[in-house]
């Protein structure tokens, strides 16, 4: 019996025990396959999210510069979607809104954005191209100065010159002269005088500011250079001419060729400054009987625009003694004429002076009556003006 059960228990396998650390590994090994498996499922997932984010986004982007912006507008709210915090997708979203012509829904992203990043260029910018297509000047300045002093990524010089170009241009395209010459003149101080192209669109904005002197440096800048072009001339010419200085303006205008002085207003000025040199009596390398004769032409000239400028009025000159203004100049040049002939002049000429004076004075007082004069008596009325503006 005993034998018996001996063979049968031998017979038998006996039952595998594990023990306790064994159950332990193989759970961990279970939960940090599981946990693998997750996470890798997790990244398929984020990677097709973002695959299909910046597929939606770069459609938009294709939309938006084609032109196509109520496409741009599905694509990047598409593109949301799947990444609804990038502010990346938010800002040309805003910015396909402002295209759109909904620039208050554009603004609400913007300001938002801004909170989080309040020194960015890219978003004051933003905001002041909004501000200023409404007509909100105070606004679109104060974004404008965010977008000039702002942050930015690529290349922060040239970026911040040319917002300040866009303020500028702004400004005097609403006829905020006053407000535009600071910014022009930071601009200008901020261009390099052998930065050709900036240079010549800096003098460009200096004209319309009607800042001549400061415009003439920036062209005569130019006019330096190795390459000088017709705008240069052109510059240089209006604000030599705007600043008195007819012989350097006659000069420039000369170098131009014939077809850009062709146009009606650098012809005007030029055909101006011709008549000013061709009646100056104080050029140095004049003869006495030269300057003698040009200074009774222009005491003569001015006697006719004052009888012109009586008679417009419907005064008489002969009226004793004199009242108006036009009555007593007309005495004044009258007892001068007398004794003013030019061989009288080149006799004495210690008395041009004194003749071209009565000539300047009586423009003056017909231009006062009658409005400023055209054709020669206005280069008679310029020439006395800028004599005026050398002896101060």
């Amino acid at each position: 019996m005993s034998s018996s059960a001996n063979t049968i228990a031998v017979g038998r396998k006996s039952p595998r025990i594990y023990s306790r650390e064994a159950v332990l590994f193989g759970c961990i090994i279970l939960l940090v396959l599981f946990v693998l498996f997750t996470a890798a499922v997790s990244r398929l997932y984020h990677k097709s999210i973002h695959v299909l984010a910046d597929s939606w986004f770069a459609q938009g982007e294709v939309s938006f510069r084609s032109g196509d912006i109520k496409s741009a507008l599905t694509d990047y709210r598409n593109a949301l979607v799947y990444s609804p915090d990038n502010t990346k997708f938010q800002f040309h979203l805003a910015q396909a809104l402002a295209a759109a012509g909904r620039g208050d829904e554009g603004r609400s992203y913007l300001l938002n954005l801004l909170s989080e990043s309040p020194g960015s260029g890219e978003v004051n910018l933003a905001l002041a191209r909004i501000a200023a297509h409404q007509g909100l000047t105070s606004e679109a300045l104060r974004y404008y100065q965010g977008a000039i002093y702002g942050e930015w990524e690529n290349d922060p010089i040239a970026m911040r010159w040319q917002e300040r170009l866009e303020l500028c241009e702004y400004l005097l395209d609403r006829g905020l002269e006053r407000q535009a010459v600071p910014e022009i003149i930071a601009l200008a101080d901020n261009t390099p005088a052998n930065d050709a192209e900036h240079l010549r669109i800096v003098g460009n904005l200096l004209l319309r500011a009607k800042l001549w002197n400061r415009a003439l440096t920036a062209f005569r800048s130019l006019l330096s250079t190795d390459n000088p072009d017709e705008d240069a001339l052109l510059g240089a010419g209006t604000s030599a001419f705007e600043l008195s200085q007819y012989a350097n303006a006659l000069d420039y205008f000369e170098r131009l060729p014939e077809k850009d002085r062709a146009t009606p207003e650098i012809a005007e000025m030029y055909r101006t400054a011709q008549q000013i040199k061709d009646m100056d009596p104080f050029a140095g390398d004049l003869s006495r009987e030269a300057k003698a004769s040009k200074a009774a032409k222009a005491l003569a000239l001015a006697t006719a625009r004052l009888q012109e400028c009586a008679r417009q009025k419907g005064q008489s000159l002969a009226t004793t003694p004199p009242q108006t203004q036009l009555q007593r100049a007309f005495a004044d040049v009258r007892e001068l004429a007398a004794g003013a002939s030019w061989q009288s002049i080149a006799k004495h000429p210690e008395t041009l002076d004194g003749v071209m004076g009565h000539a300047f004075e009586v423009e003056n007082v017909a231009t006062t009556v009658c409005g400023e004069p055209e054709g020669a008596d206005r280069a008679l009325w310029l020439l006395g003006r800028s004599r005026r503006v050398s002896a101060q």
